[in-house]
């Protein structure tokens, strides 16, 4: 092993040097690999011909192909090399911001990094501006965030610890990356009922109310001569979901980072992605289940299920063809407050999962004989299978919640996946994460539901 006193300190500036020179013109990683490479392949060419001072070909135009060649000289045409290239020029920019600038620099360095760390805990992810990245440890991705910052790190632990309680990017990276993945997934794994719900914009966590009509908004004869009636449109409809705040803690010790642990990086995302999925789920079923199930209050002080709303069954009743034929027209039968007709077309069933193969009978196409026997229903509608239903009889016909209010749910500000937010950690050795997701969910139509408690 070579001690630090045995290394030539000219050697040492050269070499710091030729690192200066790659930060200065912003050298890439695989330029600045590819460089050694050749500055390597020079001495160590040097070195097995017995001597330092040998007649070897050189990959850089600064020493003559017949001269004698020292570590000292190839190091110094290497410098010389670089420092002719002079510094990268921005052409047709044209006024704005710098973008060459440190901060962008750190920005673009984040996401590249970022990019290529996903790469490691995301098979599925291929990298971009991060493929360079994409090879490294977690403990060369905190060596080179520290390096970025001008620290010097003696080696791996040291740069583990420096990157985890500091101002590096490092925390940045490793945020960036883990809600890139949480997000991702969030998109393939979704709650079964947020099919049958539809999403209401909230820019803050007021909620509000949906707007109301003093009439149905149908134009109504004008004679000649005739006045036109006025329809008053105002904030009189049903409440608006409005967003609530939910959050979690997770952290990744220093000694995961060093050993480059990135299964548990790995474990860190799929458990945000199962705890926010199983959260958006209940917040779902919260309107649902509500006053023993059947449902959120209403602006007229009624339950969502309610005889006044005509959508729950007298009496309990299987699912089959008969009481799915009385659902289906109480479904079509809805009608407003000025009498019009919402004119809504039955799109699925919900069900838990213990009536999941009724529903499927109900569904299957029937080769029958007769015309009596023939399944009226026969592929006609949706099976929306929620595991979060208590009731393992009761069941509901909906319309398409593209089409027609009903369950709505609202995230703030658009964030439809729960953010990541990072710091170092102090109560810990490592870095500390935060989950954090304001979401809401309630009825604000009866209309397009219809409950039948089962039997």
């Amino acid at each position: 092993m070579v001690d630090g006193e045995d290394i030539d300190a000219a050697l040492i500036e050269q070499l710091t040097a030729v690192v200066d020179l790659f930060k200065l013109h912003e050298v890439s990683l695989a330029e600045a690999e590819k460089a050694f490479e050749k500055i390597l392949e020079d001495v160590y060419n040097a070195a097995a011909a017995g001597g330092d001072d040998l007649q070897i070909e050189s990959a850089w135009p600064g020493l003559e192909s017949n001269g004698a060649k020292s570590t000292g000289a190839i190091l110094g045409a290497a410098i010389s090399h670089f420092r002719k290239k002079g510094p990268s020029i921005r052409i047709g920019a044209g006024p704005g911001p710098d973008h060459r600038s440190p901060q962008m620099a750190g920005e673009r360095r984040i996401e590249a990094m970022a990019d290529g760390l996903l790469a490691r805990i995301d098979r599925r992810h291929k990298p971009t501006i991060g493929r360079e990245y994409a090879a490294l440890s977690l403990a060369e991705l905190a060596m080179t965030s520290e390096r970025a910052a001008g620290r010097r790190p003696l080696n791996m632990q040291e740069a583990v610890r420096m990157a985890t309680h500091s101002t590096s990017d490092f925390a940045a990276v490793l945020e960036n990356a883990l809600g890139k993945s949480v997000a991702r997934q969030m998109e393939q794994i979704t709650p079964a009922l947020q099919r049958a719900a539809h999403d209401i914009p909230a820019e803050d966590y007021r909620g509000g109310k949906l707007i109301g009509l003093s009439g149905s908004g149908m134009p109504q004869e004008v004679g000649e001569g005739g006045e036109i009636k006025h329809v008053t449109i105002d904030e009189s409809g049903e409440r608006k979901p409005a967003p609530r705040d939910f959050g979690a803690l997770f952290s990744l010790s220093n000694k995961a980072i060093y050993n480059d642990d990135t299964g548990i990086f790995g474990e860190i995302s799929k458990k945000m992605v199962a705890g926010s999925t199983e959260r958006f789920r209940r917040v779902l079923l919260e309107p649902v289940l509500a006053n023993a199930g059947l449902g959120n209050l209403m602006a007229d002080g009624n339950p969502v299920f309610h005889a006044s709303h005509g959508n729950l069954a007298a009496s309990g009743a299987a699912l089959d063809v008969t009481s799915l034929s009385a659902a289906r027209v109480a479904l079509r039968s809805q009608r407003g407050t000025q009498g019009e007709y919402y004119a809504i077309e039955p799109w699925a069933l919900v069900v838990p999962p213990q009536l999941e193969t009724k529903a499927q009978q109900l569904m299957a196409e029937i080769n029958a004989t007769k015309f009596s026997d023939a399944n009226p229903f026969s592929g006609a509608l949706e099976i929306i299978v929620e595991v979060g239903l208590t009731d393992p009889l009761a069941w509901y016909l909906i319309g398409n919640p593209a089409s027609h209010d009903g369950l709505a749910y609202s995230y703030l500000d658009g964030q439809a996946a729960p953010r990541v937010e990072s710091k170092p950690g102090w109560n810990t050795l490592g870095v500390e994460f935060r989950l954090v997701w304001a979401v809401d969910a309630r009825f604000v139509s009866w209309a397009s539901w219809y409950k039948n408690p089962g039997a």
